[in-house]
């Protein structure tokens, strides 16, 4: 019986290894190959040969690090804020009754029924100089003249990422709060824990799983985005998806951008290890996390 059973879920793994392998595997290979071709940038070809001019150019090129450095940044600083945010919203919502929950979950999911660029266009609306605040803080006399760094900085990026990426942050927190046993946080109550103690040595760690996947989620996500930097950010707003973007297009520089999005791929994936590293730092969380995987 136990050898079906382990027979059947081996077997159940295969359609889910194809799927990463054709998924990912795949087109990792792809870039790898095309990363040593060279260009023929006359007739707009590639040319299957080995050459290190690709990686030769990343290497030296202290643009191209900068860029990753940014998506890096900007990933992480999104992912630090919507935790902040996120947490205790996540909290209130798993405490909630069962009504407050189904209307929590519309509010929270209602702007992601709006297009990325509509929600883009309507926050220049609000910031931009002649937007709501604008209006609001001339009308008040709080300033007396429109203030510009509401717009077009990395102020407005870094807001408008948090914003948009908060409920993926929210709902990965709730799921892990909801599964919470109260009943061990008013035992460390009834022990003599302080609220504040109960909520690091048991809510916290319990609720980590949640924290981490919010976490990986919404670096990833904040940390490839390349519409809200480049609409919302003004100057600042080049990012190392939009320069890949240009170089497979109007470039057709092939060999150049699979060797910068590998690069990219590889800082996003040390930094994702980096913050799941600190993530088990919290006191309990990595019991929480290994009991988990057994």
């Amino acid at each position: 019986m136990i050898g079906r059973l382990a027979f059947g879920r081996a077997h159940l793994a295969i359609p889910v290894t194809v799927v990463l392998a054709l998924g990912c595997v795949v087109p990792l290979g792809v870039l790898v190959v095309f990363s040593v071709f060279e260009v023929d940038f006359d007739a707009f070809q590639l040319i299957p040969a080995v050459s290190p001019r690709a990686w030769s150019e990343l290497l030296n090129g202290w643009s191209f690090w900068v860029l990753i450095g940014k998506a890096v940044l900007s990933g992480a600083t999104a992912a630090l804020f919507t935790a902040i945010l996120g947490y205790p919203i996540a909290l209130a919502l798993a405490n909630s009754p069962l009504k407050w929950k189904g209307i929590g979950t519309i509010v929270l999911l209602t702007p992601l029924y709006t297009g990325e660029i509509v929600r883009i266009y309507a926050w220049r609306i609000v910031l931009g100089a002649e937007g709501l605040i604008n209006t609001l803080l001339l009308d008040l006399h709080v300033v007396a003249q429109p203030v510009k760094w509401l717009l077009f900085t990395p102020f407005t990026t870094g807001l408008v990422l948090t914003y948009n990426n908060l409920p993926y942050m929210v709902l990965a927190i709730w799921v892990s709060a909801e599964m919470v046993d109260r009943r061990l946080i008013e035992a460390a109550r009834d022990l003599g824990a302080r609220p504040i103690d109960a909520f690091f040595k048991v809510t916290l760690p319990l609720t980590t799983p949640g924290l981490a996947a919010g976490v990986f989620a919404v670096f990833a996500l904040a940390a490839g985005e390349m519409l809200t930097p480049s609409l919302l950010g003004g100057v600042s707003g080049q990012t190392a998806m939009a320069m890949i973007d240009n170089l497979f297009g109007t470039a057709f520089d092939w060999p150049l951008a699979s060797a910068l999005a590998l690069a990219l791929l590889a800082a996003l994936f040390l930094t994702a290890l980096l913050l799941g590293f600190a993530l088990t730092r919290f006191k309990g969380a990595r019991a929480v996390l290994q009991r988990g995987r057994t």
